[in-house]
């Protein structure tokens, strides 16, 4: 209970509104859940409104607070001004950037055209809605962003090399603009959660069974991240993880982007081999 009011209490200090982009499954669904349980009032972003319809609808009733919806694809050309536009009326204190797309495959057998997907959801639009929100917070001298990367944004990941690549520039840009935006009363904090258990890893085209990590739930990566909001530059939920993330800064870079590459290619679905790998050159075979 002590620690709801501290976050209830640290989450006041940001205002009544939040906004949270691919709020309608996994990791942003679970954020718009907890904040709602705090007391704030929601901006829901994802794509299908009638989920988001019927979800706003389940907040209003089960916590007594605001929750527009605004259906959106945030790929689309000038999504994001356009978002920031709509929203002029509101104050917003909290942006919270989960969405977010994966591309697991031999870098060179998945598209261009996925490949740019991929760089633009994950990298120029939170980048687009840190710089334009993250003004107006500056203005105000109060808020914050929660941007979500990922624990294999500390390392090259073979077979998820761009996914990996995308988080490794969101955890950079968070990093340095929790020390740029501090001044001026606005918190910045990159969540860099693990294997989780949402709809993105059910699709990949890997056992996670076979991969030598744990599985965390939504609820317990948000918990973390709410608790550290204002505290922390950024937070990786569990142990295991926080040993895979740090252990860079005692081995050679080289050693762990091999190691995720054996782990993975060893985990990949062999059903699936043909489609997504060229596997007479990968790891030798």
């Amino acid at each position: 209970m002590k620690a709801s009011n501290h976050i209830m209490n640290n989450l006041k200090r940001y205002g009544s509104w939040a906004l949270v982009t691919g709020a309608n499954s996994g990791i942003g669904l679970e954020f718009v859940r907890q904040l709602a349980s705090h007391g704030m009032n929601l901006v829901l972003v994802a794509r299908r409104g009638d989920v988001l319809a019927a979800l706003a609808q389940e907040l209003t009733r089960e916590f007594t607070v605001e929750a527009k919806t605004i259906s959106r694809d945030l790929l689309e050309e000038d999504a994001v001004e356009k978002l920031f536009q709509a929203l002029s009326g509101i104050e917003i204190g909290l942006v919270v950037m989960s969405a977010g797309m994966e591309a697991t495959g031999h870098f060179t057998k998945l598209s261009v055209g996925r490949h740019i997907q991929l760089a633009r959801l994950n990298i120029d639009v939170p980048m687009r809605m840190a710089r334009l929100f993250g003004e107006a917070m500056v203005t105000r001298r109060r808020g914050a962003l929660i941007f979500v990367s990922s624990l294999f944004g500390y390392q090259g990941v073979p077979i998820a090399a761009n996914y990996a690549a995308s988080k490794a520039y969101i955890l950079s840009l968070g990093e340095a603009l929790n020390v740029e935006l501090k001044p001026y009363g606005v918190d910045v904090l990159v969540l860099a959660p693990g294997l989780t258990d949402t709809p993105m890893p059910a699709q990949m085209p890997i056992n996670m069974k076979k991969m030598p990590v744990t599985t965390s739930t939504p609820k317990a990566v948000v918990r973390v991240a709410l608790r550290s909001l204002g505290k922390k530059a950024t937070v990786i939920p569990g142990f295991i993880n926080k040993f895979y993330a740090w252990e860079n800064r005692l081995i050679p870079r080289s050693w762990p982007v091999k190691l995720f590459g054996f782990l993975i290619n060893n985990a990949f679905d062999k059903t699936r081999r043909d489609e997504f790998l060229h596997t007479k050159h990968f790891f030798g075979k």
